[in-house]
């Protein structure tokens, strides 16, 4: 890019307010049975009373009626008719099962409406509970986590696990739950068996505690109604790495950034606060693994290099840059927060949630200017299937995003490394490379999941191994720049969403071919240790005999995508979380070269290259970002963007793409339109339905005017789906104006509203219609799903629109400059003669 220019503003047209409206909650074919029906729901409910009657809690709890509500196929029942049945909806599973609770044990209302609904009394005949299918009880096998059920309990064990109670929103009934779980733990102590609760964490929908128990109690917590889960604690997975022996003399005098510039908290295993290169741009290193507050052995520092290795990139982008260079310019300022010990395992008494919890809060309250937060840390054994709910951990990143909005916090995540384990020996790594990345134990882990989050997948650079001389022998697995490094993980995350949102360096491996099973060696299913790495160079926690050193995964891939979010920071002091993210994903590009299995081309079907594009969004999210792109306009290159905008729920609002200028279609080249739309709505991790609270999504349309596209959008949400207005608007205004006037950028609609980062882009050829025929008219709307309105009004959201010409020489920014430019001098004259 030549000439760096600021970015315009986007032009907003109007807002229209649609009628709140409700769609009656549920709906299906009429049952015949219906008395039949209610009978044996009438059975299931006394089954399921006399037990909670029966059994006494041997911790003392009071008892709790929780069960599940079945919803029949092609049925929906609203949160609002459970709750008119005197139950509440504690979750609701991706199968449509609703996990419910209620304080009343003899479910009295309950029982009295489907007396009335089975013909057993006279009065309201509420039809609506025909959508329920069957009443069941929730078992202990339900309340065994996903790592406990691949690794119980041992008789006798006495293990650190992790316990969730079911939130009824009642902050201080969940307390006295936990604190009676506690007091009998303690009572329950020996010698032999120290049992107690470590800690504890109470949110708005999380309750979690760290207990310590033998698999006797485990069994007797299983059959407790208030326990959703039990499970063992995550660790975490680290990368190897090798020290890489520099020389460099005559080493520059290391200057610290300028005070206001933006400073990214790296949460991680420490830092050395005495590496030459590290000491002037530390901010503050801090340690937040022990409940007592006593100084771990080694304090803030780093005993293990692989927070250094991730610190390092994040302050200063391309170390071998700056090795080359023989010059180290610190962009942004460097906050540790160390949450591992010195076996490099998390604490065993101390949740992982309250350690994020504690450490987040603790530097952007006193830090304001510590505004990105990196997270290179992930729980192998938590691979996302689709189907899942949210996991725990990624929920609780979520909630913070989202309570420090005010703070304008980007988290940025590792995608998790993940290691072809069918393969049966080192040449299939290669013989079934990259198709193996889209195997479902390639998935993303937890916390990558998180939906506020940017997660970062891994390139290879294309070269040979630094510390490896050129051999036969000696095969790159990728080889190729650009090309997706041989363990990163993939997408899709919760609901559906596009993960990993970008891509960036992370390194690849090497295989030494010279391994072979005619060795008289077995037959290996997991890299063996002489595989070498194909390395990223960073800082070394050694730094006394070696500054630098190589590693790869993708936990080196994400600090470089953090840091360009603090120079973006620097740049725009006063922009939101949400711009950021969005000038991130817009200014991303897929590598020039991509593995032919995941090319489209023309004579592939289109359901071929739609499948192409899922696994290219899959591998790649939207791409690897470009800093330059992300923060200047060129001649040629135009951003238009609006930031901390706030959209009341069930409105949408219509925006203005200026005319493109007649030589942008004249000048031969390639050009690209992209819109990228970023929002941080409620989240919630029992809700099966939908992760996200709010939904928003945006369609863009040429070649009609606005005034049509209004009224489509103001019917549509007449009709009886008002949530659905924006799919119906766009199949009238078709039928009525041809399918040409919605631009069709890919991936389309349905794919990518369903996170909080969405792009669309399209490419224009000469032979396009209608996008020479005035403005383009870019509607950004947005949906209710289970948030309340007293809980959120009005969402924010970022949008960015940006228009390129591979010519240089088309000076397509100063066009729409005057465009937009005279439309607001119309504006202000329109506003003037009003007064």
């Amino acid at each position: 890019m030549g000439s760096q220019f600021e970015h315009l503003k986007l032009p907003r047209i109007i807002n229209i307010e649609l009628p709140r409206r409700s769609s009656g909650g549920f709906g299906g074919t009429k049952r015949t049975d219906v008395s039949e029906h209610g009978k044996q729901l009438l059975d299931q409910i006394s089954s399921l009373i006399e037990p909670v009657k029966q059994k006494p809690s041997p911790f003392r709890l009071d008892p709790k009626l929780i069960f599940k509500i079945k919803v029949a196929e092609k049925y929906s029942f609203s949160d609002n008719l459970v709750t008119q049945t005197g139950l509440n909806v504690l979750a609701r599973e991706p199968n449509k099962a609703i996990v419910v609770f209620s304080s009343d044990n003899e479910l009295t209302e309950f029982k009295k409406r489907l007396e009335n609904y089975s013909q057993l009394k006279d009065g309201p005949k509420y039809e609506y509970l025909e959508a329920i299918d069957e009443l069941v009880p929730l078992e202990p096998q339900d309340r065994i986590g996903h790592l406990l059920d691949i690794k119980h309990l041992q008789p006798g064990e006495l293990a650190a696990l992790d316990l969730e109670l079911w939130h009824t929103g009642n902050r201080k009934e969940m307390r006295k739950y936990l604190d009676d779980i506690a007091d009998v733990l303690e009572s329950l102590t020996s010698a032999t068996a120290p049992m107690r609760m470590s800690d504890s964490y109470i949110g708005d929908y999380l309750c979690i505690a760290r207990i310590k128990v033998t698999d006797e109690i485990l069994n007797l917590l299983l059959l407790e109604e208030i326990v959703k889960e039990i499970d063992r604690p995550p660790q975490p997975a680290f990368e190897t790495t090798a020290d890489y022996n520099l020389p460099i003399s005559n080493f520059p005098e290391i200057v610290p950034p300028p005070e206001d510039n933006c400073g990214i908290l790296v949460i991680d295993s420490g830092v050395p606060r005495g590496h030459p290169l590290i000491a002037p741009v530390l901010g503050e290193a801090e340690v937040f693994p022990d409940a007592k507050r006593k100084v771990i052995q080694g304090g803030p520092d780093d005993v293990h290099g692989h927070g250094t290795s991730v610190a390092g990139i994040a302050i200063y982008g391309n170390v071998e840059n700056c090795i080359k260079q023989r010059s180290f310019d610190p962009t942004a300022w460097l906050f540790s927060a160390r949450v591992t010990d010195e076996n490099n395992k998390y604490d065993e008494d101390l949740l992982l949630e309250t350690q994020l919890d504690e450490a987040i809060y603790a530097f952007i309250e006193q830090y304001p200017n510590c505004k990105v937060i990196n997270i290179s840390l992930g729980n192998d054994e938590q691979i996302y299937r689709d189907g899942l709910k949210q996991f725990r951990l990624a929920a609780k990143i979520d909630e913070i995003a989202y309570q420090y909005q005010h703070k304008n916090i980007v988290f940025v995540i590792s995608a998790g490394n993940a290691f072809y384990e069918e393969a049966e020996s080192n040449e299939q790594l290669l013989t079934d490379y990259p198709n193996y990345l889209l195997n479902k134990s390639a998935r993303i882990i937890d916390p990558a999941t998180s939906a506020i989050a940017l997660t970062v997948g891994s390139l290879s650079f294309g070269r040979g191994s630094i510390t490896e001389p050129s051999d036969v022998r000696r095969q790159a697995i990728a080889n190729l720049s650009g090309y997706p490094s041989p363990f990163t993980r993939t997408g899709f995350g919760v609901d559906g969403m596009i993960k990993p949102d970008v891509v960036d360096f992370g390194g690849d491996l090497v295989l030494d071919l010279s391994y072979r099973e005619s060795l008289g060696l077995p037959k290996v299913n997991v890299l063996p240790d002489s595989i070498a790495s194909v390395s990223i160079l960073t800082l070394s926690k050694n730094f006394n005999s070696s500054l630098f050193h190589i590693c790869s995964g993708t936990s080196f891939a994400a600090p470089r995508v953090a840091n360009l979010a603090a120079q973006l920071f620097t740049k725009y002091p006063d922009a939101s979380s949400n711009l950021i993210r969005a000038l991130i994903v817009n200014s991303a590009v897929l590598p020039k070269e991509i593995p032919p299995e995941f090319q489209c081309n023309s004579n592939q079907s289109q359901s071929q290259n739609t499948k192409q594009i899922e696994n290219q969004l899959a591998i790649y999210g939207y791409g690897q970002s470009d800093l330059e792109r992300a923060m200047y306009s060129a001649e040629n290159y135009v951003v238009l963007s609006e930031d901390n905008i706030l959209i009341p729920v069930g409105k949408f609002h219509i925006y203005e793409i200026p005319q493109l200028p007649p030589e942008f279609f004249e000048v031969k080249g390639t050009r690209v339109l992209s819109i990228t739309l970023v929002f941080d709505p409620p989240t919630r991790p029992t809700r099966g339905d939908s992760y996200l609270g709010v939904t928003m999504e945006f369609n863009l349309f040429k070649g009609i005017d606005r005034e049509s596209i209004v009224n489509a959008y103001v019917n549509a949400s007449k009709t009886d789906a008002p949530d659905k207005f924006a799919e119906i608007s766009m199949e009238n205004l078709k039928k009525n104006n041809g399918s040409g006037i919605l631009v069709d950028l890919s991936p389309g609609s349905n794919l990518r509203k369903k996170g909080t980062v969405q792009r669309g882009q399209v490419k224009i050829f000469p032979q396009s219609t209608k996008y020479d025929k005035g403005n383009m008219i870019l509607i950004v709307s947005c949906n209710r799903k289970w948030a309340n309105p007293d809980e959120i009004e009005m969402q924010r959201y970022a949008l960015v629109a940006s228009i390129s010409h591979s010519d240089p020489q088309v000076n397509l920014y100063n066009r729409m400059r005057l465009q937009i430019n005279q439309r607001s001098d119309r504006e202000q004259e329109r506003l003037r003669g009003r007064v």
